[in-house]
């Protein structure tokens, strides 16, 4: 993660915001999106690139002005090209994506547009080790009239080899400019968070950590997210210092893990999710991955995966969490164990029943091992093991684990429990499953 070289760098920066075509509405934040991005990247504090290497394209009416401006800057550049248009596009008959200038005519878009092809080709081909294009376009109602499932035409056409990408979703003009606003939606967003940072990130704000943070908060709006694509470590190249970053101190901790639990418990998974995981990086880096908080914050973010319906996500998490703890605490720790059960139910819930099994059958293992056989957190692992037993197919095998399991149960907290009681009424039905043809 490291900023990219102002020296060594160019953007272009494309604006519409005037349209001689009457069909193409204006829109006037489109100035000031130009003029703040400007500012933030020619910022001391930031890429600080020189006047010379930020280009600023305003109200252009010829596409081959663009072409040259692209071509110029493309051909002498090292670290990073970076190409920004925010106006209105458009689909052609064939589908074919169109950036509109402000000479552009709707009715001869292949005349008088700016092709998208012609852009990919240009940034494919540049020597810049990252290639970044930020697309903010508006389509006007008439072309999403006109095409059938528009959002999927658009985004299909915005991968560029090498070329990280980021792009707002279409939509109609009032949508993505609110009237009165300084800046369009996207770039509002992207802007404020390059202009004001994040507690939750670290120093440098990653162009993955502004897809992330608009994502979030568009969403939150009621409005569709921003679609990124894009190969190599670009998404790890930054364009601005965190304004809002500060230093970690262990006393810092549990205040943080306390405002972004109770973020979560008011509904907001997302903000939760995000402030978790810059805490979660922050403590490894600061305080050290075996650190008592740093795991308490792993434990609290592998958590907040799975509530925010990433399942895959939690059950990597809760086995590096594992992995830390037993080389902290033990391999029979509780906590060690207790993350080992996390790890398994996330993979169950993430649809590979059959993992989930295998790992509650060697948890099962080691948890009657150092706990007892008639503790309650190991009769927890076998019961586990015998779910997602008869959930990966195995009705017989899933019932025989039932049915040892209840007398198990029975022997421990006597037959007339409700656990003994809920045991056996698996065990008849996976006897059942087991049964029918």
């Amino acid at each position: 993660m490291r900023l990219a070289s102002g020296s060594n760098s160019h953007a272009v920066l494309i604006g519409c915001g005037s349209y001689d075509d009457d069909e193409l509405p204006p829109l006037p934040a489109v100035r000031n999106n130009l003029d703040d991005l400007r500012s933030l990247l020619t910022g001391a504090g930031n890429c600080a690139l020189p006047e010379a290497r930020c280009t600023v394209l305003r109200d252009v009416k010829e596409p081959q002005r663009v072409g040259e401006a692209l071509s110029r800057a493309a051909s002498s550049v090292e670290d990073m090209f970076l190409v920004y248009f925010a106006g209105h596009g458009a689909l052609d008959d064939r589908g074919l994506l169109h950036l509109l200038l402000t000479g552009s005519d709707t009715k001869l878009l292949g005349w008088s547009s700016l092709r998208f092809d012609l852009i990919r080709e240009t940034m494919a081909s540049a020597p810049a080790r990252n290639r970044v294009l930020l697309l903010d376009c508006c389509f006007s109602g008439r072309a999403i009239e006109a095409m059938g499932d528009t959002a999927s035409l658009y985004f299909g056409q915005l991968e560029i080899a090498g070329t990280f990408v980021l792009a707002s979703a279409p939509a109609n003009a009032p949508a993505r400019a609110p009237l009165g606003d300084r800046h369009t939606l996207f770039t509002g967003e992207l802007i404020k968070f390059l202009r004001e940072g994040s507690a939750a990130e670290r120093e440098l704000l990653t162009l993955e950590a502004a897809y992330r943070h608009t994502s979030r908060v568009l969403a939150a709006k009621g409005e569709p997210r921003p679609q990124r694509c894009g190969t190599g470590t670009s998404d790890q190249l930054a364009l601005a210092v965190n304004a809002a970053f500060r230093p970690l101190a262990p006393a810092d901790v549990p205040e943080r893990l306390r405002r972004a639990v109770a973020s979560g418990e008011a509904g907001d998974l997302a903000d939760a999710l995000t402030a978790l995981r810059g805490l979660a990086h922050q403590c490894d880096h600061v305080l050290g991955e075996r650190h008592e908080l740093t795991l308490l914050a792993h434990r609290a973010l592998a958590h907040a995966e799975g509530e925010n319906g990433h399942a895959a996500e939690a059950a990597q998490g809760y086995a590096r969490l594992a992995e830390r703890l037993a080389a902290e605490r033990g391999p029979t720790h509780p906590d060690t164990l207790q993350a080992r059960h996390e790890r398994a139910r996330w993979c169950g819930i993430g649809g590979d029943a059959a993992a989930a099994a295998d790992l509650f059958a060697e948890l099962s293992v080691d948890a009657s091992g150092a706990l007892g056989p008639g503790d309650t957190r190991s009769l927890s692992c076998r019961w586990q093991h015998a779910h997602w037993l008869g959930v990966s197919g195995h009705a017989d095998r899933a019932a025989a684990a039932f049915a040892e399991l209840a007398e198990s149960y029975g022997s421990a907290l006597g037959e007339r429990h409700d656990d003994t009681r809920a045991a056996r009424r698996n065990h008849a039905h996976w006897r059942d499953s087991a049964d029918r043809p």
